[in-house]
Formats: structure tokens, C-alpha cells, sequence
């Protein structure tokens, strides 16, 4: 959405199609929330859609009846329903749409794009309904796939009525009144909406979560303190090694005075994605291996009051985490037996469930993906999966694709989560925002540059 309304700011006539299916846009999968419940992990301070206009969101919030009362300075640090972030995004496509040049169009096509195929003057995008659209240029903004389905060895039971593969459908979390118990594969942010859903929809009985490293997560806290010395400190370009050793030191000058080693982590915050192309490529491996988890705790946090109430849910033995592996499913007449190995008895034990529900993540190995076009692209050598298997290769400054060999594309991007191996960080708001604008800076230049309208209207 981001990625069109900044086409449309480039203040010269433009023709933009946008080919969606699924997720209504502009909300997409994150804040197409089917409940108030799912509230952002970022602070309404950072989480304006607008790089140049860092207050855009506030200033919107502002005016809607629920937020009118509270002051500015308790403002900033609200954690805003994710379902609200979306009628914000509305809001913001519906003001660009307005205000676009008078001979700029929007074209959407309600498909799904199943690949790619490249001519000397343009780019031929194919559809699953076997007609194409004629394009100067394309970005694959693409988002989050659904996660990769748990390795088990009864692949069978991955078709049950029990066994839910996409935590984000809604379906996942209804009709479940009258279960009993419910596992969670993953003890992440997603985990977090997951049970949040589950309890909405009026679920009462015990909610497993099982994950190899456990519960890890932890509160946001101290958002009025921002700690600076670490950036101070920092190398333009820093190894691994001497970058852990700075990060320690910091960490313990705030652990002496009572202070979380989170603020440490999110003083990097403006400087993650220049550290993570300075690594090697031994280093990154390593980090991934032995550090991203310890990291990525820091990094993604959840509200206070939601992770009190957590608290209170373990408290009463209504969500129970557990450290292991889920081994194998088995498929009962009204219940599945989970066999896992858990970590804190070295034993493998079983769990009898009513639903299991997939939360591990998003699937990050394109030749992998659910989504067609990337696997398509993929075999036709136009994309190829970054060095580590977590996205697209691509130009780190503007996201323009590269294939096998290493040829940059000048006429196909990406951004947002498809760049997560060559930036680490482009998932969050205050990330994808910077991107694209860049990016799109750069395609207004080429088509300015090159007298194109960017796409030819949709040839259906």
C-alpha cells in the first residue's frame, strides 16, 4: 500500500495496478484483525505509515473518539489495536487516492499472480485466471507466508479437522467452546495472538505451547527511557565478536542500576540493518545459530498488561509452556495424541489435544513458499534465495531482485519481509516505511528518467 501511495506522490502521471488475492487490502494479514484484542507491539509513536511525517499516525489517532481524552504524553506510548492500524491504512489510501495527479489511475486486479515473464520492453505478468497484465516495472511486496508445516512423521494428520497450518485464518481460533485442551506449536508473538483469540472466542479449558527454547517472552517497559551511548560507541563497520563484547558491557552498566538490557538492544535499533550487512557471511550464519533467539526476545517484546495476564493464565495452569519438540501426531476419533520430547525431563511424553495450531513463523525459504509466484520465479532463475535462506537476493539500498548469478534486475523489487537475509530487519513499520520510500524514489526517477507511465492499464 505504502509502496503505491508514494508512486502516486511522485507528483507525475502514473498507472498502478495492484494484483491482490486474498487479505483485503490495504490491511493486509497483520492488521486485518478480526477482533480489538490483537494490539501492535510498537508504540503509537513509531508507527506512522510515513517516513517524512513520523507523527502522521498520532496525529490521526488523536482524533478518533476512543484516544480523544488522553493526553499527548500518554499517547505516545499506547499500544494500539492492530484492527484500528487498519483503518488507519485505509484512511491513508483513500487521502492518496484523492489527492493523486489527474492523470495517474489505480487499476486492482482481484487475482492471484503466478508468475513472471520477461520481454525487451516490458514485463508480462501471468494470473491463475490465464490472462496478463503488461508492466514497466513490479514490486513483490508479498508479506508473510504462512509457516512451514510441523515435521512430524504422520505427514496424514497435517489434513486433519484438527490441525490448523495458518495461525493468521480466523477459523483457527473458533468453534472452540467446548474444547478441552489446545496445543500451539512456536511461543512467540503469534502464539500470543493466538491465545488472545482463543479466549475471546470463549475457549475455557488448557492451552499448551511448546517451542525448543521455551517462553521466553518479555514486557515492554521503561518507554519513556531512551538510552543513547551505545550508538555513541559504535564502529562503522563492527564484527560480531566486538559488537557482543560492546553489547555486554552495556547490559551490565544498566543491570547494576535496576535497568532491563532491552534498552541496550533498541538503542541499535537505527543502525541494525547497516551492522548486519557489515557481518560476513560466517557471522551471520553464526548469529542466526547461536544469537537470534536472545535477540529477537530483546527485540520483539509485548505489551504489560498482556503479558500480566499470561502470568495469571500460567498461574492457574490454563496455559502451560512447554520446552521441546513435537515429534509425532496421532489422530483419535475426538482428540489427537501429541508425542514430544521434552527438554526439562529428557523424556518424550504425550499430550492429548483437541486442536493443534500452527504458530512457528513464517515460512522465510522462497523455494519453499506457499506462494506460487516466488516458487515460479525461483525456477525461472528471475529471484533466487538470499545466502542464507531467509528471503530474496536483492539489492540492499533499493530491493532490486537479483538472480543466481548474481545480475541485479532494474525492473523488479521487493521489500518488507522478503528482504529479511539481505537487511535482517525490514519487517516492523518504522523499517519498511524508510525502504520504501527509497525504493520508490528510485523507480519515480527511472520512470521520469525513461518517459514511462510505470504500467500499462491491465489487459484483461
Amino acid at each position: 500500500m505504502m509502496t503505491a501511495v508514494y508512486l502516486l506522490q511522485s507528483n507525475q502521471p502514473i498507472n498502478i495496478t495492484i494484483i491482490n488475492d486474498g487479505y483485503p487490502f490495504p490491511k493486509g494479514i497483520a492488521f486485518n484483525a478480526h477482533t480489538e484484542k490483537y494490539l501492535l507491539n510498537v508504540r503509537a509513536v513509531n508507527m506512522s505509515a510515513f517516513a517524512d511525517d513520523k507523527l502522521h499516525f498520532l496525529h490521526w489517532l488523536k482524533q478518533h473518539p476512543s484516544f480523544k481524552q488522553i493526553p499527548d504524553n500518554i499517547l505516545l506510548n499506547v499500544y494500539a489495536p492492530r484492527k484500528l492500524y487498519g483503518d488507519y491504512l485505509e484512511d491513508t489510501w483513500i487521502n492518496a487516492i484523492n489527492d493523486k495527479h489527474p492523470h495517474s489511475n489505480v487499476y486492482f486486479i482481484n487475482q492471484r499472480a503466478e508468475n513472471i515473464i520477461e520481454q525487451e520492453h516490458y514485463l508480462s505478468v501471468h494470473l491463475n485466471n490465464k490472462e496478463s497484465v503488461l508492466a514497466d516495472y513490479i514490486v513483490l511486496a508479498t508479506g508473510n507466508p504462512p509457516p512451514r508445516d510441523i515435521f512430524i512423521q504422520n505427514k496424514s494428520f497435517l489434513k486433519s479437522d484438527k490441525y490448523f497450518g495458518n495461525p493468521w485464518s480466523e477459523n483457527s481460533v473458533q468453534n472452540v467452546r467446548c474444547l478441552n485442551n489446545i496445543l500451539i506449536a512456536g511461543n512467540g508473538l503469534t502464539m500470543v495472538d493466538t491465545l488472545l483469540g482463543l479466549l475471546e472466542n470463549g475457549f475455557k479449558g488448557t492451552i499448551y505451547t511448546v517451542s525448543p527454547n521455551g517462553f521466553k517472552l518479555i514486557p515492554h517497559k521503561y518507554n519513556l527511557m531512551v538510552y543513547e551511548k551505545i550508538a555513541a560507541e559504535l564502529p562503522e563497520k563492527i564484527k560480531l565478536k566486538e559488537l557482543f563484547i560492546l553489547i555486554r558491557a552495556h547490559i551490565r552498566s544498566l543491570t547494576k542500576v535496576g535497568i532491563g538490557s532491552h534498552l541496550v538492544i533498541d538503542a541499535l535499533r537505527p543502525f541494525t540493518q547497516q551492522i548486519w550487512q557489515g557481518f560476513s557471511l560466517q557471522e551471520k550464519k553464526y548469529f542466526i545459530k547461536r544469537l537470534s533467539h536472545a535477540w529477537s526476545v530483546l527485540r520483539h517484546r509485548i505489551p504489560i498488561h498482556i503479558y500480566e495476564m499470561i502470568q495469571q493464565l500460567r498461574m492457574q495452569q490454563r496455559m502451560i509452556p512447554l520446552t521441546g519438540r513435537i515429534k509425532d501426531i496421532t489422530e483419535q476419533a475426538n482428540s489427537a495424541i501429541v508425542l514430544y520430547f521434552n527438554e526439562a525431563t529428557k523424556k518424550t511424553e504425550t499430550i492429548e489435544v483437541d486442536r493443534i495450531i500452527n504458530c512457528t513463523g513464517p515460512e522465510s525459504d522462497i523455494r519453499r513458499s506457499a506462494n506460487g509466484l516466488l516458487r515460479n520465479l525461483v525456477n525461472n532463475d528471475i529471484i533466487t534465495p538470499d545466502e542464507l535462506h531467509l528471503g530474496i537476493e536483492a539489492d540492499a539500498a533499493m530491493g532490486a531482485v537479483k538472480n543466481s548469478k548474481g545480475d541485479t534486475n532494474e525492473r523488479i523489487f521487493t521489500t518488507g519481509s522478503n528482504l529479511k537475509g539481505v537487511l535482517w530487519e525490514n519487517t516492523a513499520v518504522p523499517d519498511i516505511r524508510q525502504h520504501v520510500k527509497k525504493m520508490t524514489l528510485h523507480i519515480s526517477n527511472q520512470i521520469r528518467k525513461n518517459n514511462h507511465s510505470a504500467v500499462s492499464p491491465p489487459l484483461l
